[in-house]
């Protein structure tokens, strides 16, 4: 594992890595040392800041691919730092740590938007597999549909995006209704969705809604 260092200063100057690159806004220090020996189990990029402030001013300029709170306040600062990384495109993942038993804090950053909430310190194993998780969705969302829907799927997904029905969409598109839904079971399954709420947060974070 590379740290950036403190603040969120760049080391190698002009160096490309397809590592993914964690955010770890600190402010609660007494869980650096577990979270630091995930991260480096993990093999992943670090760039360490020591307040939500600094990694939110970060968050708005530079390539992050997950975000770690540990923040002293996390009801209030991982908050705000839930507002900065989704207001992004595509939003990015964050994993909140609060302190144990704080459910108030917990309930308000999962309603945030948290991807997941840990007390702290953290068990190893349990932040290892929310890292691992958060990770996968933050590669789900950077996915360019072209690579994974094929031109008809995307042609039905621009139609519901419009709001028309099943039978709407065939008789647009001159297919049978009974295609548009198979069409429509691809692309809830490729798109990881479950619900056509979720399918219509995944392509806003795309930027598909006016397509």
């Amino acid at each position: 594992m590379r740290s950036m260092g403190r603040g969120g200063q760049k080391q190698a100057a002009g160096r490309e890595t397809t590592v993914p690159q964690v955010f770890y806004a600190d402010g609660e220090q007494a869980s650096t040392p577990v979270v630091r020996a995930v991260l480096q189990q993990l093999g992943l990029e670090v760039i360490h800041f020591d307040s939500a402030k600094a990694c939110l001013d970060s968050l708005m300029t530079r390539k992050c691919h997950l975000l770690i709170s540990n923040a002293r306040r996390p009801a209030a600062e991982a908050v705000d730092l839930l507002a900065g990384a989704r207001g992004m495109t595509p939003p990015v993942p964050v994993v909140v740590l609060v302190d144990h038993g704080d459910i108030q804090a917990a309930v308000r950053v999962m309603k945030g938007g948290a991807v997941d909430c840990l007390e702290r310190p953290p068990q190893r194993e349990h932040l290892a597999r929310a890292v691992e998780a958060a990770l996968c969705a933050s590669d789900r969302n950077r996915l360019p549909l072209q690579d994974s829907l094929t031109p008809a799927e995307k042609q039905v997904l621009s139609l519901v995006l419009q709001g028309h029905t099943t039978t709407e969409t065939a008789r647009l598109l001159h297919r049978s209704a009974r295609t548009i839904e198979v069409h429509r079971a691809h692309i809830m399954r490729k798109l990881r969705v479950s619900s056509m709420v979720d399918l219509v947060r995944i392509a806003a974070a795309l930027g598909l809604l006016d397509t």
